[in-house]
């Protein structure tokens, strides 16, 4: 996934543009090197990003793929012979899930998979928790599904760090099977299966999501002559949406195995959308038969989340399950209305930050910045804290306080480990978890302080950069000739695109421009339009008309963005999304 930073660049008194980012040079070739592909800008960023033109070829091939080995995800084996068993025994089903989208998205793969394979009656209750219940497998949901009268617990995208749920759901006589993918600090419960590749620091699938864990179970079910939604024994490929919608959701890695799953997923999603997601994609403006990884990230990922950010995820379930085109356009509705309304409590969060900063600039001297308000929707703030560890390139934890105590997520930068560092100051915490980059945790608001400083010293001695000038690291040069729309599709085939394999960042020099033009409702978007050997092409930065000004009089520009298409009435034109641009001054 591409970042980039909110600030305005400066101009001098000449007029010459002073870019607020420091251009990162692609790394030199590696000498030697064969051919990794036939054109060679494709060939520069391959050779950047893979080790071996093997590597390369199996990147760019696009042919479906099989399922991957489910038995080799540690505690797969015995968790689907456990589920094998009560389907076999007709023992009822429960699922426990989680209120974001790789909980939802999972827990609705799993419900699909269990229905498909038991004619219908399984599983009998699904349980997901509301935001104010926090994080993890509770007591409470344990006790609603033993009254549904569950036998056998299945958890997904949560469990593995909660002993005394899982305690009580063996006291109530449920056996519990854990499908998980966060850091384990400590062993998971003793008496669950659990199947996670943190099970082992050598497990493959190391950055599944949890939707990628449910699929795994899936596909073990069906190797084991179960219908999962793909046909008696066969592979349940129509659950492959849900999949890659739980992957980029939960910026897992897109690579390995994880690339395979969200390529077909979106493959399959274009093709056949099921009715929530075809409504909902309706409702977010989204052309469902061009459909993106980024639209996933951005647009379709948020919507689903939404819900579930702000009270109760089960509406973002009940649109992923249901095959009633009225009832999905209904639900598509309210998650549209929950993510409006997301976005302006996210918004105010950030301008009281904003405020404090104005008035305290002196708490940027900190490499960790921690922010505690009351009233704060405790569902918005780990959006906060990541718009804020991108915008001033440190880590960063956003807190809302209630009843003295602090609730609140946690973002980091590379190379400093949050849930690590959390783990090592848990005496100071009521409880913690997440992954390297990101964390949810709670702590008494007294020791707020402490945990700062006890961070400060953390990252200090942490291989983490101090912040300085926002970065933007170049991929490749482009030529101005080649600024065409097939060579747009030719960087296409590099996707999907996210975490892991970002959009390819391309350096144009010298671009001749012929005018620039502010547009959008609010008039905040930049449009420069260029022309040249390649004919015209726009290159537009959103949200940089402020930027302007830098253009007065400029007959050469050099650009920083990717290529895309713009398709417009029917019709394709390759357009620049532009990162950040240089004035060039003629002589």
């Amino acid at each position: 996934m591409t970042y980039v930073r909110d600030e305005v660049s400066q101009i001098t008194s000449a007029g010459k543009s002073v870019s607020p980012f420091l251009w990162v040079d692609p790394a030199p070739l590696r000498d030697g090197l064969p051919q990794f592909h036939g054109d060679p800008l494709i060939h520069a960023i391959l050779a950047r990003r893979l080790a071996d033109a093997r590597d390369a070829e199996d990147f760019l091939n696009a042919d479906e793929r099989p399922a991957p080995d489910p038995h080799l995800l540690p505690g797969l084996t015995e968790a689907a012979a456990r589920v094998r068993r009560a389907l076999d025994r007709n023992e009822a089903i429960g699922i426990f899930g989680d209120y974001d989208t790789d909980g939802v998205t999972s827990s609705a793969l799993l419900t699909l998979a269990l229905r498909a394979a038991s004619g219908g009656t399984q599983p009998v209750a699904v349980r997901l928790p509301r935001r104010r219940e926090g994080y993890g497998l509770s007591e409470s949901g344990v006790e609603d599904l033993a009254a549904a009268g569950v036998r056998l617990l299945v958890t997904v995208d949560c469990g593995s760090k909660d002993h005394a749920a899982v305690e009580r759901a063996r006291q109530l006589g449920m056996d519990v099977v854990v499908l998980d993918h966060h850091r384990m600090t400590e062993p998971p419960p003793a008496h669950a299966i659990v199947a996670s590749a943190q099970l082992r620091e050598d497990a493959p699938y190391a950055t599944i999501s949890a939707a990628g864990v449910a699929y795994l179970m899936a596909t073990a079910l069906a190797h084991d002559g179960l219908d999962t939604e793909g046909g008696v024994g066969e592979e349940p490929t129509s659950l492959l949406d849900l999949a890659m919608i739980g992957l980029v959701g939960d910026v897992s890695s897109l690579s390995g195995v994880n690339r395979a799953l969200v390529r077909d997923g979106l493959r399959r999603l274009r093709q056949e959308p099921r009715p929530g997601l075809r409504a909902l994609c309706d409702c977010a403006g989204i052309d469902g038969r061009t459909l993106t990884s980024t639209d996933i990230a951005f647009k379709v990922s948020p919507r689903l989340n939404a819900p579930g950010r702000l009270d109760d995820p089960r509406p973002a379930y009940e649109l992923l399950i249901t095959r009633d085109p009225r009832q999905a356009a209904r639900l598509a509705e309210q998650a549209e209305q929950a993510n409006q309304r997301r976005k302006l409590l996210q918004d105010r969060i950030l301008r009281e930050i904003e405020t404090e900063l104005t008035a305290s600039p002196s708490r940027l001297e900190r490499r960790v910045l921690i922010f505690a308000g009351t009233d704060w929707e405790p569902g918005v703030v780990g959006l906060a804290a990541s718009k804020l560890a991108e915008r001033y390139d440190r880590p960063v934890i956003v807190l809302t306080l209630s009843d003295e105590v602090a609730h609140g997520s946690a973002r980091s930068v590379p190379g400093f480990d949050i849930t690590g560092a959390l783990s090592t100051v848990k005496s100071l915490l009521i409880r913690h978890g997440g992954h390297e980059r990101a964390a949810g945790l709670a702590l008494c608001a007294s020791e707020i302080a402490n945990l700062d400083d006890a961070l400060q010293g953390a990252i200090a001695e942490s291989a983490a950069e101090p912040p300085g000038p926002a970065r933007l690291a170049i991929d490749a040069d482009l030529e101005p000739t080649r600024l065409r729309l097939d060579v747009a599709r030719l960087i296409e085939s590099l996707g999907p695109f996210g975490e892991g394999n970002p959009v390819p960042m391309l350096r144009v020099t010298r671009v001749p421009i012929r005018g620039y033009t502010v547009m959008g409702r609010e008039k905040q978007h930049l449009k420069i339009l260029t022309s040249g050997e390649a004919g015209p092409v726009d290159a537009v930065m959103w949200s940089g008309a402020s930027r302007s000004q830098e253009l007065i009089g400029a007959r050469h520009v050099d650009l920083v963005g990717f290529l895309e298409t713009n398709v417009w009435n029917g019709a394709s034109r390759v357009q620049v999304r532009v990162s950040d641009f240089r004035r060039v001054t003629d002589c």
